[in-house]
């Protein structure tokens, strides 16, 4: 159930879906965090915290990615001189993270938004209509290995869990200067920690929820299921549902003070006064 980088099926599942174990979902990354820095928005219809988690099959590195003929090579370059990004809408990851970056770190990217998901994206660089993306380290692997292995493309920054392969790779999070700045990076970096999630409706009887992480945990252990991701050019770093709710914790645990700045740097609050000055 596509829609607002996953609010419409977290929505549904939340108020709509069935309470009996029969409907699963698996929550976009991105998502987790939007109740807290959306607070007030009325197209915000569940709770993350009050899912019923069932674990993660895999958290994955997020890296910001310039094209082989793009002049940006280092960080530093990315705050002299501007540089395209392709996105598809101010809801995405690919278009939060570049335009937190712009605003914490003084670079210059310039993002383009409407391109109708990966595929676009990845024919735009290659056209040379933009210079760079972000996308998971193994969206590149899954479907551009041959970018990596040809060295079409090149890595500049980091969030999220690491990897081997980008070991060489600056972290965002070294080039926060303050508290403030790297009580933001953690919440924003929440989302990348619990990673693509399962999890039941709030309602769900208590035992179906036991069994159904019992069954989520001997998925994740089983050698074919494993065998099966390592084919697919998928890591396997999981979660159990407690390590998930550990995460959401401290996410709202964050300073109001970090919450609202954070906020105001991804136009979350401009957002909410815009939509409340057109109703008056």
């Amino acid at each position: 159930m596509s829609g607002a980088c996953g609010v419409k099926s977290a929505n549904y599942m939340y108020n709509v879906a069935p309470k009996d174990g029969s409907v699963l979902a698996m929550l976009n990354p991105g998502a987790s965090m939007v109740p807290l820095l959306r607070k007030g928005q009325k197209a915000i219809r569940f709770k993350t915290r009050d899912l019923n988690w069932l674990g993660t099959a895999s958290v994955r590195t997020y890296t910001i990615a310039f094209w082989h003929k793009s002049p940006i090579h280092t960080v530093e370059d990315l705050k002299i001189r501007q540089a395209i990004m392709v996105t598809s809408g101010r809801s995405s990851m690919s278009y939060l993270i570049p335009h937190f970056i712009n605003a914490v770190a003084g670079t210059k990217m310039k993002i383009i938004l409407g391109y109708k998901g990966g595929g676009a994206m990845n024919m735009a660089l290659e056209r040379g209509e933009g210079e760079g993306r972000g996308n998971f380290y193994s969206g590149f692997t899954g479907v551009r290995p041959h970018w990596i292995k040809d060295k079409k493309i090149r890595f500049i920054l980091k969030l999220g869990p690491d990897r081997p392969e980008v070991k060489h790779v600056t972290h965002l999070r070294s080039l926060m200067k303050t508290d403030l700045q790297r009580e933001m990076f953690d919440l924003l970096d929440i989302n990348l920690q619990v990673g693509q999630s399962f999890f039941l409706p709030p309602g769900v009887p208590k035992n179906v929820v036991e069994t159904m992480r019992t069954a989520f945990v001997n998925m994740t252990k089983d050698p074919i299921t494993i065998a099966d991701a390592k084919k697919r050019r998928v890591p396997w770093k999981t979660r159990t549902a407690g390590q998930i709710m550990a995460q959401l914790d401290k996410g709202w645990k964050t300073s109001p003070e970090a919450v609202n700045k954070l906020r105001q740097v991804l136009g979350f609050d401009k957002a909410l006064k815009m939509k409340k000055k057109k109703k008056k």
